[in-house]
């Protein structure tokens, strides 16, 4: 059974009633799909992006600092999406996601960040995997690692443009759509692991995009 990491940007969520009504509909098929186990986690909106205003504003404030109070800010917004859209399996403690990693049964999770990724549990990512701890590190590098620690198949990067003309993450970061953290991380993964990186955005329908892999780096090379 394939494993699929969904990662569901903040400005998604931060939407009018009407407008996430595509959304809405995508995560109830998710939860029907028998033939994956899904992992899905909250990007941080508007909420994150006031962080990043106070930094802007007060520059004196500590880089690596901010990270972290913006990966805790995550906790909120992916409580709210738990009664918004009606998760009934919420992972909330490393042992939790211990015990679903496990688990072979097609499931949805919704998973909180800091069961993987927080200052006293990054031990278990290898030294050229792990990123930065600055605003070049968002939430879509944060989907990247869950997709590393599950060993997941697949990572589904949910945005608000459409981009059917995106061909590689590495467009896709030069236009600003994802951090530039997840392509140098891309390129330094295990290479026995092979995740398809799709981007997922709704026009009139769901569309996703398979964007090419970019080549793995040898090994101890960054």
């Amino acid at each position: 059974m394939r494993t699929g990491v969904l990662k569901i940007g903040g400005a998604s969520v931060f939407s009018s009633p009407t407008e996430s009504d595509p959304l809405h509909r995508l995560i109830r098929k998710i939860r029907t799909d028998n033939s994956r186990r899904w992992f899905v986690i909250l990007g941080g909106g508007d909420t994150v992006e006031s962080m990043r205003t106070l930094h802007r504003l007060h520059p004196q404030l500590d880089s690596q600092r901010m990270h972290w109070r913006c990966v805790d800010l995550l906790r909120a917004t992916a409580d709210a999406a738990k009664e918004l859209f009606d998760f009934e399996n919420c992972l909330e403690t490393p042992t939790e996601l211990e015990q679903a990693i496990l688990d072979p049964n097609p499931r949805c999770y919704l998973v909180q960040v800091s069961t993987y990724y927080h200052p006293d549990i990054l031990n278990w990512i290898p030294a050229p995997l792990r990123p930065v701890e600055n605003w070049d590190t968002t939430s879509d590098t944060l989907a990247w690692l869950l997709a590393l620690r599950l060993g997941a198949d697949e990572l589904h990067l949910l945005k608000k443009p459409d981009c059917s003309s995106i061909q590689t993450l590495e467009q896709a970061a030069r236009r600003g759509l994802v951090d530039p953290q997840i392509e140098a991380l891309a390129k330094n993964r295990p290479a026995d692991w092979h995740l398809d990186t799709y981007l997922v955005y709704h026009t009139t329908d769901w569309n996703q995009k398979l964007l090419a892999r970019p080549p793995a780096l040898p090994s101890g090379k960054s």
